[in-house]
């Protein structure tokens, strides 16, 4: 009962989408994003595409949008009017992911950060679709998600608790995730630390 309270009152504050960005500036170390995909995000001139963008607070650290074709899409336009008053070198749509408005094989990049346990698992596969389809032969997905965490330390009650009120319903294993990327290469996967949670992360081709 009071977890469903907690839930509730988290989900009615994050709804606003000022607090919403305040809380993904303070609480995430979006640095982190970018070194564990600093091979794949440290370049120039490159069409990139964000799925699941948000207010775009993680790509305005992790990606050089100055030196790329940055694009980033989310499905709530409250959202997308934060980004694109905030980043203005990006563009920015509110579109959703299951019908990509782009041509075949147009990005050499596609992020999709922390965005999979928001989805069910119909929704991913027709994601994975249109990811496959707007993919350019020779370029790369960057998938990184939350886990829970395992053993009995103080760092992985807490972080399993704020994940229990995140507001992403589908939070998978490294195995639950892996089993949608069947249409691809997993050509690096690893792990870090984003804020209080362990992430796994995916390169894919």
């Amino acid at each position: 009962m009071i977890k469903a309270f907690l839930t509730r009152l988290i989900d009615s504050a994050l709804s606003v989408p000022l607090i919403f960005e305040w809380q993904q500036m303070v609480c995430n170390n979006y640095g982190a994003v970018r070194e564990a995909f600093k091979t794949h995000l440290q370049v120039r001139d490159k069409d990139i595409l964000d799925i699941g963008c948000s207010t775009g607070t993680c790509a305005a650290t992790a990606v050089a949008m100055d030196q790329n074709r940055y694009v980033g899409i989310d499905v709530e336009p409250k959202y997308i009017d934060i980004a694109r008053k905030r980043y203005p070198r990006g563009t920015f749509f509110a579109m959703d992911a299951r019908h990509l408005d782009f041509e075949n094989k147009r990005y050499d990049a596609i992020l999709i950060i922390s965005s999979l346990h928001h989805m069910d698992d119909q929704v991913i596969v027709d994601c994975f679709k249109e990811v496959e389809r707007v993919l350019k032969d020779d370029g790369v997905v960057l998938l990184c998600e939350p886990l829970f965490s395992k053993g009995e330390t103080i760092g992985a009650y807490v972080s399993n608790f704020l994940l229990n009120l995140d507001r992403g319903d589908h939070i998978r294993n490294e195995e639950g995730y892996r089993r949608f990327l069947n249409r691809f290469r997993i050509v690096e996967e690893g792990y870090f630390r984003l804020s209080f949670h362990r992430f796994c992360s995916f390169v894919l081709k």
